[in-house]
C-alpha cells in the first residue's frame, strides 16, 4: 500500500516471509536457494524505495559470503575450524534480518496491529507486541536524552557508564507505567472491537513476493 510518498509493506506479507525465511535458514538448502530468497527480499526493498538499506544488506551479504567460500578455505586450519560455524549460521540468518530490517522500516505500528487483527491474533497478545515496540524506541530516545546531559556536563570516562545505566533503570520503569498508562486511556482494554482509520490491502508486490517465498520454500524442500 502506499500512502503519497511512503510505502508501506503489508505486515502480513512481512510476517509469512520472515516464518519462511526462518524455515529455509533451519532446513537443507542449497546455495541457489538462498541466493533467491536474498535477490528476492532486495527487490521488495529497492520497490519500498529503501535503496540505501539494499545496498547495505547486499554489500554485508556478499562480504560474508566472500568471507565464507574465499577467504576461509584460505586461512590456516584453526582459523578456517573457529569462524565456519559463525559464518554459516551469520548467512542463513541473512534472510531473517532482511525481513525483520524491512518490516521495522516500512511498516508503521498501527499498521502492524491492523495486519495483527486481520489474521485473527488475540488481542492480548497484540497488547503486548504494541507496547513492548513503542518501548524499545522510547528507551532509545532517552538514551540520546542522557547522552546529551553527559555532553554539557562534560563527564568523561567510567563515569559514563554509572551515569547512563542509573537514570536509564529508573527512566525505564517510568517509561513502561507511562505506556501502560496511555495505552489503557485508549481503550485498548475495553472488550469491544477495534476499529482503525487506516485500511490494510496487499500491494501487488508483496503478494507477489509471498508466492515466490512460497516457491522457494518448496524448493528447499523439493532440491536437496
Amino acid at each position: 500500500m502506499g500512502n503519497g510518498k511512503k510505502s508501506i509493506f503489508d505486515p502480513r506479507a512481512g510476517l509469512w516471509i520472515l516464518i519462511a525465511a526462518n524455515i529455509i535458514a533451519f532446513s537443507d538448502h542449497t546455495l541457489w536457494v538462498e541466493l533467491a530468497l536474498i535477490a528476492l527480499l532486495l527487490a521488495l526493498m529497492i520497490v519500498h524505495r529503501r535503496f540505501t538499506m539494499a545496498v547495505k544488506w547486499a554489500v554485508g551479504y556478499c562480504a560474508l559470503l566472500v568471507f565464507q567460500q574465499v577467504i576461509l578455505p584460505a586461512s590456516p586450519m584453526i582459523i578456517a575450524t573457529s569462524f565456519t560455524i559463525f559464518a554459516t549460521y551469520t548467512r542463513r540468518m541473512f534472510p531473517c534480518l532482511m525481513t525483520g530490517s524491512l518490516m521495522l522500516k516500512c511498516t508503521p505500528l498501527r499498521y502492524l496491529i491492523v495486519g495483527l487483527r486481520q489474521l485473527h491474533i488475540p488481542q492480548k497478545l497484540i497488547v503486548a507486541i504494541s507496547v513492548t515496540l513503542r518501548y524499545f524506541p522510547a528507551i532509545r530516545e532517552e538514551i540520546g536524552h542522557i547522552r546529551d546531559a553527559m555532553k554539557l556536563r562534560n563527564i568523561r570516562g567510567l563515569s559514563r557508564l554509572e551515569c547512563t545505566v542509573m537514570p536509564l533503570m529508573v527512566s525505564a520503569t517510568e517509561t513502561a507505567e507511562e505506556l501502560s498508562a496511555a495505552a489503557v486511556t485508549r481503550g485498548i482494554e475495553n472488550p469491544a472491537r477495534k476499529t482503525s482509520a487506516v485500511s490494510l490491502r496487499l500491494m501487488p508486490a508483496d503478494l507477489t513476493g509471498m508466492l515466490l517465498v512460497l516457491a522457494l520454500l518448496i524448493g528447499s524442500f523439493v532440491v536437496q
